[in-house]
């Protein structure tokens, strides 16, 4: 099957994939960050439960997205909602997306963790969400630290 990338779906074209056992690391650690109250993806089933339902939530809709348009970092993660339904991957890329209008249900946060970002398919009503990181004051420092750093550099 080839299908198109959640990452060139939502305009990205440079992105690099992380799979299997480095992937399923990266998706437990945002699990345990912002959905504490789950152990794992089982149950998860596209288009039938949603992740970004019970995720740990700081603010919705147009508020989220403001916050989200005042962040950056070095790289973000992005994952689909349904982590591992398909395969166990998840997509690095330096281009944080703007918009989710193809309404899909995904996942976008720094390497870091400071913050998550759930694009949902009820964009509008429910969503997006965006949720801080319990130490989130510190990792977004570092993550704002490195964005300047690498500006310096292109200067």
């Amino acid at each position: 099957m080839n299908r198109t990338s959640l990452p060139e779906s939502l305009g990205i074209e440079k992105f690099e994939i992380v799979r299997d056992e480095d992937a399923i690391r990266i998706a437990h650690n945002w699990l345990a960050a912002f959905c504490p109250s789950r152990t794992s993806f089982k149950g998860i089933f596209r288009f039938k439960t949603y992740m970004w339902d019970i995720m740990d939530c700081d603010l919705q809709n147009e508020e989220a997205t403001q916050e989200y348009n005042k962040h950056e970092a070095p790289k973000y993660i992005i994952m689909e909602d349904c982590f591992g339904q398909d395969e166990k991957i998840v997509y690095v890329v330096s281009q944080k997306p703007t918009s989710n209008e193809h309404l899909q249900d995904f996942h976008i946060f720094p390497k870091n963790l400071a913050w998550s970002m759930a694009f949902t398919h009820e964009d509008g009503w429910i969503g997006p969400k965006f949720s801080k990181h319990n130490s989130y004051e510190k990792l977004n420092k570092k993550n704002n630290k490195a964005v300047e750093a690498m500006r310096r550099n292109y200067v």
